[in-house]
């Protein structure tokens, strides 16, 4: 809230009744017949694939922080690890409307959201684009690191 703006306390304390429209509130029926006309099976294949990945790297967050290891490369993570376990569903859900130019604005639990906003963004993206993004980020310091051993396309390296 700027400073500029002056806020009565007297003025905003006072009782009052907030009148609103009803929200509805756990109305959706679930019918996945139709749910599943929504989306191809390749596109299906890729939510669940990427909720995989989203597992994987929680787990590989896990296995740092519990073990100070993964798959044998050893880190000493001193600070926190908030893992999302279990929420992998909701992160990629929630991206899967998204355009490239939306936002999220996660917690202090959003690996899985942010791994899942970029997935969605890589899969719209076009491959020269995406290239460009890589290329700009930190000066492409980290596209340098794993391009090195990839054989695959653009959307895989990213």
């Amino acid at each position: 809230m700027p400073k500029s703006i002056f806020i009565n306390p007297n003025e905003v304390r006072k009782p009052q009744i907030l009148k609103i429209k009803d929200i509805p509130v756990n109305q959706y029926k679930s019918d996945i017949k139709k749910e599943i006309k929504n989306f191809s099976k390749k596109k299906l294949l890729k939510i669940y694939y990427d909720m995989l990945i989203i597992r994987e790297f929680e787990s590989l967050l896990n296995s740092i922080k519990t073990q100070g290891s993964y798959e044998g490369i050893e880190y000493d993570h001193k600070g926190p690890a908030h893992l999302s376990i279990g929420q992998e569903a909701a992160a990629v859900g929630q991206c899967i409307p998204l355009a490239i130019e939306d936002f999220i604005f996660g917690s202090h639990r959003s690996h899985g959201e942010v791994l899942a906003k970029c997935f969605s963004a890589i899969d719209e993206l076009e491959e020269n684009e995406l290239l460009k993004i890589m290329k700009s980020y930190m000066d492409g310091a980290c596209l340098k690191v794993v391009e090195k051993e990839h054989k695959g396309n653009i959307k895989s390296l990213a």
